[in-house]
């Protein structure tokens, strides 16, 4: 009995513990906290997809085949997560293991390091992707037609348009320690309205002209076109356009924010904590 109850005891007081923690982290609660509804919405919409049975209506575009559109779909959110996580993942883990300041001070700069972080989780995606392809064409005769040059092109600027916003959260991430606002608000704007599980012909009206305005929606346009119906570069170009306008304007923002967040967080002598 009293074996139990010290049992009892032991994870009461390990769940106030964890409570106590996360309490302090304000932002990461509130953020899961709309996740969550956000997520509820998104299979809602998946379901009044799934619901118009198997013409699957606005996937003609891509080829028309469901499988292969949710697999290009898979892909996209892939390099969407590397690319956005790029910086705040190697950020996050220095901030835990209490080394930013030190690697703050080293020769080589932390927004090199970084990049070197993100670049080999690119390419860790990539052959995650093409074998994904490969297996699954092959298992499932999924018809696909791909131009290399369009696709490239296409994800090439989404990784620095992304990758910019990823920049400003770290800036973000230095001041909140945990619960980066501006990855969540892309990562989540991204799974609801960009298209990857159900067409955005699928949205009320107004949200598509929301969803047609992200550079998001313009890439996996552009990387569904080029992967699966061979879409050269003159047919991706107003997506290409699209993000280039994007990136012109996010680039100089990230970098400013980043460089304001390290600015603040070493004044106020912060760098060390999390």
């Amino acid at each position: 009995m009293n074996v139990a109850m010290n049992v009892v005891r032991q994870f009461g007081f390990h769940m106030l513990r964890i409570y106590w923690e996360r309490r302090s982290y304000r932002t990461a609660i509130a953020l899961g906290t709309v996740t969550s509804l956000v997520s509820l919405v998104q299979f809602l919409i998946m379901g009044e997809f799934l619901q118009s049975g198997n013409t699957f209506e606005g996937i003609q575009g891509y080829g028309g085949n469901i499988i292969s559109f949710l697999m290009s779909g898979s892909v996209f959110t892939g390099f969407v997560a590397v690319s956005l996580g790029a910086f705040s993942n190697h950020l996050e883990i220095e901030q835990r293991t209490g080394t930013l300041e030190s690697v703050v001070v080293m020769p080589v700069p932390l927004t090199r390091v970084m990049l070197f972080s993100g670049v080999g989780g690119l390419i860790g995606t990539a052959l995650g992707s093409v074998a994904m392809f490969g297996v699954f064409g092959a298992v499932f005769d999924i018809p696909v037609s791909v131009n290399l040059l369009a696709t490239v092109a296409v994800l090439a600027l989404l990784v620095v348009t992304l990758g910019s916003f990823g920049l400003a959260g770290c800036g973000v991430l230095l001041i909140t320690k945990k619960g980066d606002p501006v990855r969540w608000g892309i990562t989540t704007l991204t799974t609801l309205l960009s298209g990857v599980m159900y067409p955005v012909t699928f949205l009320p009206g107004w949200l598509q002209a929301v969803a047609r305005a992200m550079p998001t929606t313009q890439a996996l346009d552009g990387i569904r076109k080029s992967l699966l119906v061979d879409a050269d570069l003159s047919q991706v170009a107003p997506s290409l356009a699209h993000m280039a306008l994007w990136a012109a304007v996010m680039l100089p923002v990230g970098v400013a924010t980043f460089a304001a967040g390290m600015s603040r967080a070493r004044r106020e002598g912060s760098l060390g904590e999390y």
